[in-house]
């Protein structure tokens, strides 16, 4: 009886821990927020031997992901990155 009472409050405090460090561990672990404001990730294929616009992104994980698809099917594809001036 007395080990099932122990094994309760351990278990409770240890979900309450747990409840209360959940969002300190998320704010450490993700990274900061960097501000991408003015870069655009540009997609481009060889089209008979020169370079066309396929997409502009945001982030550069899907420009990657469309490059890899073109890939996929065969074409040569690059990332430019483009930057806003001031």
């Amino acid at each position: 009886m007395i080990r099932k009472i122990i094994l309760s409050a351990v278990i409770a405090t240890a979900t309450v821990a747990g409840l209360t460090a959940t969002p300190s561990t998320v704010e450490a672990a993700s990274p900061g927020v960097f501000d991408r404001h003015g870069v655009r990730f540009e997609v481009q294929v060889r089209h008979r031997g020169h370079w066309d616009t396929y997409g502009t992104y945001r982030d550069r994980d899907e420009a990657r992901r469309v490059v890899r698809m073109l890939e996929r099917q065969g074409k040569d594809a690059r990332i430019e990155v483009e930057r806003d001036r001031w």
